[in-house]
């Protein structure tokens, strides 16, 4: 079966539900949205205290990395959401702008019109009304006293992260709304579905791109029915038909665009021959295009934790289970953080759970990592998955940084205002003391901050993916617009920079398409966005 649009868009995640709501705005655009995964969201999606129950859970793609060497040859887990709403199903709900030397230093690197004062006005665009803080939704007490901790450690108490400072302790804004998870499913997708001229389709798993010649004028995917007996709310549209299982093309009149995350983007481009020709003839691929790019500059934010047993009782679970954060520098002279150590009031490691169930965590983490990776291809089955390396700690200056940050959350365990909460520290444990023993502890114990961005990275080089259009280098009707074009990953957590780059990137496609109908901007920023 053919079908033809104007613009097909390959995933229901974060960007994709950004970019159906905004191109659906032009009531003659006729819209195609494939999702891979299922159209039944758990309740537990919108439980903003559940997120650990979905890590792993059948919405979550389950990638593992190959063996990591600066983890001791570990694999990690890589999770990624499989469903309509993507990974926003399944983040933390933190709404972090980053800091605006993060999209400074991405225009310098190439990718012009993306400077913080150029994004700034996208993020107002998604932020639908006053952000509210953590801290007027009756915190976890124990969230308190980390920031009290940190401000007696000389730290400043930080108003609001998304102020353009960035540095000290304070409270998350949350994309949280009357105790449920405001993500882009909710803030942006639903209130499309009834448009008829966006068409959904779940479990329509993409096989590969239609090039002919330089342009790319559609693709070809897999329908699957949806598992019977699956728990959880329906999403469809309007059209709500069923589909005939199989092998299906639909064109686009106007573009494809790829909003597939930061693993899946890249294998797409790659099955369809797009990407580096040694690589590409070494898994038996016909080179449609030579992109050297392609999957390389993948990297990741990366975490361990430390964790004590409290010599008070934890109350239950508040929101997010984490309310506050630190950030902060590791040396002095740096325009922005590139250490986040975040507060969980809960266990980070569940086999913690039954035998210490009042214990908290401090999760440093390096937000500006030096090391990595690549993402490729296994071989050419469309159906398989990739091969991942994040490259985890392959840089020395990750591991000191990563190290640094266990000290200091021990500098704030150890503060007297952490005091009713820290009985006795069970991870990494009080006899790894020496840099060495704490360089050994984090390469066994560093895990991904599940922030995985870069791999069709944006710029005008030789490397590059992507122009800062986000049109792939050489193929007409071809964008990227998701995570992986990111020069590099911003110091904090990324989802609100991913609706933000949708939100610019409708603009950008309106700007190319000018003979569509586009309503006015009051009925644009009526849309309903994303909340904190």
């Amino acid at each position: 079966m053919k079908e033809e649009y104007d613009y097909v868009i390959v995933g229901a995640g974060t960007a994709g539900c950004v970019l159906a709501n905004r191109l659906t705005e032009a009531p003659d655009a006729r819209v195609l949205l494939l999702e891979a995964g299922s159209g039944r969201i758990p309740g537990e999606v919108d439980d903003p205290t559940a997120w650990l129950r979905l890590l792993g859970s059948r919405i979550d793609w389950r990638y593992r990395s190959t063996p990591q060497p600066g983890l001791n040859g570990r694999v990690t887990r890589e999770p990624r959401g499989r469903a309509v709403g993507g990974s926003s199903n399944l983040y933390l709900m933190m709404h972090v702008r980053g800091h605006p030397s993060d999209y400074d230093n991405w225009a310098y690197q190439g990718a012009a019109g993306w400077s913080f004062q150029d994004v700034r006005p996208y993020f107002e665009r998604l932020e639908a009304e006053p952000p509210t803080p953590a801290s007027h939704h009756d915190p976890n007490p124990a969230s308190q006293a980390f920031i009290d901790a940190c401000a007696e450690l000389g730290h400043e108490r930080a108003a609001d992260f998304n102020a353009g400072v960035m540095q000290g302790a304070g409270w998350h804004h949350l994309d949280v709304a009357d105790g449920r998870r405001r993500g882009v499913l909710a803030s942006y997708l639903e209130p499309a579905l009834d448009r008829p001229n966006l068409t959904l389709r779940c479990n329509a798993q993409v096989v590969g791109l239609a090039v002919g010649g330089d342009t790319c004028v559609g693709v070809e995917y897999l329908q699957r029915p949806e598992q019977p007996g699956t728990d959880g709310r329906e999403v469809r549209d309007r059209h709500g038909d069923p589909v005939r299982p199989g092998l299906h093309q639909a064109c686009a009149a106007g573009e494809v665009i790829l909003a597939a995350g930061a693993i899946e983007s890249p294998k797409l481009l790659m099955l369809s021959g797009l990407g580096s020709p040694d690589h590409l003839r070494e898994v038996g691929i016909d080179v449609i295009a030579a992109l050297p790019g392609v999957g390389e500059n993948f990297h990741n934010h990366v975490l361990t934790a430390v964790m004590t047993e409290s010599r008070t009782a934890v109350p239950p679970a508040r929101q997010n289970l984490s309310e506050s954060a630190l950030f902060t520098t590791s040396a002095n002279g740096l325009p922005g953080p590139d250490l986040q150590l975040a507060f969980v009031h809960a266990p980070f490691d569940a086999s913690l759970a039954g035998p210490h169930p009042n214990t908290v965590s401090i999760l440093p983490g390096v937000v500006r990592p030096a090391s990595r990776g690549w993402v490729r291809l296994a071989h050419a089955d469309p159906l398989a998955k990739p091969l991942v390396n994040p490259n985890y700690l392959a840089d020395r200056s990750d591991v000191d940084r990563l190290v640094q940050g266990v000290r200091l959350a021990r500098e704030i365990t150890a503060a007297s205002a952490f005091s009713p909460w820290n009985k006795q520290e069970l991870w990494p444990g009080p006899t790894l003391t020496t840099d060495e023993d704490l360089r050994a502890f984090v390469r066994r114990t560093a895990d991904s901050y599940h922030h995985q961005a870069g791999s069709c990275r944006m710029g005008i080089d030789d490397l590059s993916v992507v122009d800062p259009q986000l049109r792939v280098h050489g193929v007409r009707g071809l964008r990227v617009v998701d995570a992986s074009v990111m020069p590099a990953v911003p110091s904090g957590n990324p989802h609100t920079a991913v609706v933000m780059i949708a939100e610019k990137a409708a603009d950008l496609i309106r700007g190319s398409h000018p003979c569509l109908t586009w309503r006015s901007g009051k009925a644009r920023s009526q849309a309903p966005v994303s909340r904190c």
